[in-house]
């Protein structure tokens, strides 16, 4: 199988999200996308909302689509995340499967400071989702993947709510619903 990682905070999954990865699974012909929400970042000073609900939402939106799914290994563990650690474990997950992690061009200018960047190059295929003609050129052994990009922010959709300016256009409905009714990202 040909298996896509898509890691982020998700805080919180927007239309954004969820655009890149069907495009990618269309264009890039993969049989399974996996959403791997990190515990926080190395490379970020914010900490997200609670794990609960990120993976509330995350469960919503990977119910929705057949060929989607969420691994919570990131999650589980108490400390920052690395995507050496990740690629390693999905690699005893899959070992017969071809992995591929799916980027940003932002991810991509930043790759030289990732963790174990050279190990983990013989772990995973690396895809760049770029705007169609908008971003840096892709050096081997990236692959770059140029699609139609949906602009979200994360960061705006929680400032937004926090101005009660609207917000439901860039959200999936139920993830809108599960927003108000728990009242995240209120100031």
């Amino acid at each position: 199988m040909k298996i896509a990682v898509f890691g982020g905070s998700f805080d919180p999954i927007h239309i954004g999200h969820i655009h890149a990865v069907v495009e990618a699974k269309i264009k890039m012909d993969f049989d399974k996308i996996i959403f791997i929400p990190v515990k926080q970042s190395p490379l970020k000073t914010l900490k997200p909302i609670e794990d609960e609900h990120r993976i509330n939402m995350l469960e919503m939106i990977t119910r929705e689509y057949d060929f989607m799914a969420l691994d919570k290994y990131e999650i589980d563990h108490e400390r920052a995340s690395y995507t050496y650690d990740t690629a390693r474990y999905l690699k005893t997950e899959y070992p017969n499967d071809a992995l591929y992690f799916l980027m940003g061009w932002d991810q991509y200018l930043n790759f030289d400071r990732w963790y174990k960047k050279d190990e983990l190059l013989e772990l995973m295929h690396f895809v760049v989702l770029d705007r169609i003609g908008e971003g840096p050129h892709i050096q081997e052994p990236f692959i770059q993947l140029n699609q139609p990009v949906v602009e979200v922010s994360s960061t705006v959709i929680r400032s937004r709510i926090m101005n009660n300016d609207p917000v439901r256009h860039q959200l999936d409905a139920g993830v809108f619903k599960y927003i108000k009714e728990h009242g995240l990202y209120e100031s």
